[in-house]
């Protein structure tokens, strides 16, 4: 790998939880275990590559400098913004949502040296809405810290109740589509099993979303229990996820939901509608099952599947668990997807 005494600048430096400054803190961290110094200083003289994610306004004249000088721009593309364009999510948000895509697609059309999408489905609707490249590219997924995030020696279960979690970073601006559903999802496994169903939802939902989702609650007949825990920290992730019987994704079209690898890599095992790259990444690690309809329109999927592949995972859940740990140790390791990058970013790709 020709990175000997070359740093690496990440651009820009994000703050927060989860998403993108989760990855970057990830990042360091294992790069630096592995050798490279990974960093936010733009003026470092022994900058090997750039790493980009989204399209940082203000380091355009960063980022236009590295290109005259040669070195490599990489760009880290996620999904795009498209829900707006289906359900009304405000003309704020719309606006904003739409200048972040153009932004995007304009670096990595005329600045970026080479792109790594999060997923093949990514890449597919990159290629679809913007146009495919005719410069290298990458799939490398999300990575988890497979130490950080493992089976619990013993789970904290009742034999009468049901635990489906429901763990998303932002559940707001049409993002919640799927909650509805969730709640939908609990009462028929309630009734089905005659268990109690906890329905635990982690992340921010918009307060109107909980009002709506509560009454839901006050008027069915079903005996489920519904919490909002709001945005988690790590240590009370893993606790309460870890104990949860399956993961709901309820994400529309994901391009690469570190939700879903962080519960594979607790043992959790997934269930989900089949829309962006759930199967993908998810393959035997849980259950996917069909929408049954336009995703992209946010057409009402069909709860049928959902509800036979949610029993499936009780029945068998012990089996789930082991395929979803042994799926994130083969594929999602963190040390792993690091030095993915890190080899792509130094030496660039075959095409």
């Amino acid at each position: 790998m020709a990175m000997k005494n070359k740093s690496i600048c990440l651009l820009p430096k994000i703050k927060g939880l989860g998403g993108p400054a989760s990855f970057q803190r990830r990042f360091v961290e294992e790069a630096e275990k592995q050798g490279v110094d990974a960093h936010f200083d733009t003026h470092r003289k022994d900058i090997g590559a750039y790493l980009v994610i989204g399209a940082p306004k203000r380091h355009l004249g960063t980022m236009i400098s590295a290109q005259k000088r040669k070195i490599p721009v990489v760009q880290r593309l996620n999904g795009m913004n498209w829900i707006h364009r289906v359900r009304p999510s405000g003309i704020p948000y719309m606006i904003k949502a739409e200048a972040a895509n153009a932004s995007i697609a304009q670096v990595r059309k005329r600045l970026a040296s080479s792109i790594i999408y999060q997923s093949e489905f990514c890449k597919f609707h990159w290629d679809q809405i913007y146009g495919p490249l005719d410069k290298p590219s990458k799939i490398i997924y999300n990575g988890v810290d497979l130490k950080r995030f493992s089976p619990p020696e013993q789970r904290n279960t009742e034999t009468d109740a049901v635990t489906i979690m429901v763990t998303e970073g932002n559940l707001q601006h049409g993002a919640e589509f799927l909650l509805y559903k969730a709640f939908n999802l609990a009462e028929e496994v309630a009734a089905r099993t005659g268990k109690v169903v906890r329905l635990q939802v982690a992340g921010n939902v918009d307060p109107t979303v909980k009002e709506k989702m509560f009454q839901q609650a006050a008027a069915s007949k079903r005996n489920v229990i519904l919490n909002f825990l709001g945005v988690l920290v790590q240590k009370k992730l893993v606790v309460t996820e870890g104990d949860a019987d399956m993961l709901l994704s309820v994400e529309m079209n994901p391009a690469c939901p570190n939700a879903v690898i962080e519960a594979m890599a607790l043992g959790v095992p997934v269930l989900g509608y089949n829309t962006g790259s759930l199967k993908e990444i998810v393959a035997e690690g849980g259950i996917i099952v069909p929408y049954r309809g336009n995703a992209w329109k946010l057409d009402e999927p069909a709860l049928e599947p959902l509800v036979n592949g949610a029993l499936d995972i009780l029945q068998n859940r012990d089996l789930y668990s082991k395929k979803a740990r042994e799926r994130a140790e083969a594929n999602f390791s963190i040390s792993k997807i690091v030095r993915q990058y890190l080899e792509f970013c130094f030496q660039g790709s075959t095409r």
